[in-house]
């Protein structure tokens, strides 16, 4: 039945629900190292480096794509509230997860994603539970565009073991996005109140502004305001908190040919740019 149907729609994205239907299956292990974010996180981090380069890593890549970063900061705390193993995050972000962070930026009900995910609870029972058809027809259409956008790819839509989506490819979609729109404010907010809670529970923090596209950054940003703006707002954001901070971006470290979009990179760099982020994190 799963085969043709979405996932429950808890978030109703088939592209997180999908996720939350995969740590089902794949119950994470008493992990330490939480890699949290949204699609840059959870394709652009490669876990097993992360595991094979600090000693004693048990990383579980907890990214979710189409999140704002107070989205984000939900997931964060329900992952520690039924993982409390977790002692480290690392949250990678792009401009484009600090556009609109309005609300609390509850995802799911955290108790129905507790008894999926980690209860067992039959998953009939959240198809009934969540039963819309104009929802599950458009949650439909929704899967079968995301199956066609990985067959245009050439991309296995499978998850490594740690929770991670290689982008394993050698095609490209193109820019894809256009301009950046302004951050919005609460964003930073969000930012904020997540890095100050995770010091609070005695869990360090590490944010990294993920590397964008060449072209990206010559057609839209050419002398690089926007880029600078947004590095220093985080900056701004995290003063005082105890998180750590790296500009992946500044640092220059991926060419054009790592891209598949503006944003998004093949599994082969994100090797490259994981690497860059363990050799900060191993002398924090």
């Amino acid at each position: 039945m799963t085969a043709y149907l979405p996932p429950p729609p808890l978030t109703n994205n088939v592209c997180a629900d999908e996720k939350l239907v995969f740590l089902r299956h794949n119950p994470p292990v008493h992990p330490n190292f939480l890699v949290a974010g949204s699609s840059i996180a959870w394709r652009n981090i490669d876990s097993a480096v992360i595991a094979g380069s600090l000693p004693g890593a048990r990383p579980l890549n907890g990214g979710f794509c189409g999140m704002q970063i107070n989205q984000s900061a939900f997931i964060t705390d329900w992952m520690i509230d039924r993982l409390p193993s977790i002692g480290r995050v690392l949250l990678v972000v792009s401009p484009m997860d600090l556009v609109s962070c309005k609300g609390s930026g509850q995802v799911f009900d955290p108790e129905d994603a507790r008894k999926l995910v980690f209860e067992g609870q039959p998953m009939w029972s959240f198809y009934l539970r969540y039963f819309d058809p104009i929802s599950l027809r458009r949650n439909i259409d929704r899967q079968i565009q995301i199956r066609e956008q990985a067959r245009i790819l050439k991309v296995d839509r499978s998850f490594t073991k740690y929770g991670d989506a290689p982008l394993d490819t050698d095609e490209n979609r193109g820019l894809f996005y256009g301009p950046m729109p302004e951050p919005d404010p609460s964003c930073f907010s969000a930012l904020r109140a997540l890095a100050s809670e995770l010091a609070e529970r005695n869990r360090s923090m590490t944010v990294v502004i993920a590397p964008m596209h060449p072209r990206w950054k010559s057609q839209y940003d050419p002398d690089g305001t926007f880029r600078e703006r947004f590095s220093l707002q985080l900056k701004r954001a995290l003063q005082g908190t105890g998180a750590q901070f790296w500009n992946a971006d500044g640092a220059k470290i991926l060419d054009a040919s790592a891209f598949t979009d503006a944003i998004h990179i093949r599994w082969s760099s994100a090797r490259t740019l994981t690497k860059e982020i363990v050799e900060r994190l191993a002398v924090e």
